[in-house]
């Protein structure tokens, strides 16, 4: 992948910093569960191959303008940014096992993301990465694919939100 150079001001993605965002997880409002190893394999495949290349041309003061991809910050005080909360302590509590403790995630949360911007990087594919921004580093929590998700009656509120709602194959 790119270099981590602080002087380049394009966006550098980072999947060393959270040994868990490859795993799929299934919570109450959330899940990034594919149907198959081999369909892993595929989506992965585009992501490294073609997806991720072509984000990198950009910087975050023009990847949503450029890319016309759903690419934001997600605010401390909204629902969504809850949701990503609960993704990132499923996570953690598969990575972690038997050794999980709530305490340990508030200090995983204090010492990783809080003061961090949680942003998604939405990608040509439809994939959306989910993870924290340190100046132009952007550390990957998890991905999901939005197409991959069928919205149910009143569960999901509009076409930009990924809680409330599950795969459909």
């Amino acid at each position: 992948m790119n270099q981590f150079n602080s002087d380049n001001k394009n966006i550098c993605i980072d999947f060393s910093l959270f040994p868990f965002c490859f795993r799929c997880v299934k919570t109450e409002n959330f899940t990034n569960k594919l149907k198959n190893a081999n369909q892993f394999f595929e989506k992965f495949k585009r992501l490294f191959e073609t997806d991720i290349p072509a984000l990198i041309q950009f910087s975050f003061d023009n990847v949503k303008k450029e890319t016309k991809r759903h690419s934001h910050a997600i605010l401390t005080d909204t629902k969504e940014y809850s949701v990503v909360i609960d993704v990132v302590k499923a996570l953690f509590k598969s990575y972690k096992g038997d050794d999980y403790s709530d305490r340990d995630f508030e200090l995983f949360l204090n010492n990783n993301i809080n003061e961090y911007h949680v942003w998604q990087l939405g990608i040509s594919s439809g994939i959306r990465l989910f993870g924290i921004r340190r100046s132009n580093v952007f550390s990957v929590l998890f991905i999901y694919k939005e197409s991959f998700f069928e919205k149910k009656s009143n569960l999901c509120i509009d076409k930009h939100t990924f809680y409330k709602v599950h795969l459909s194959y």
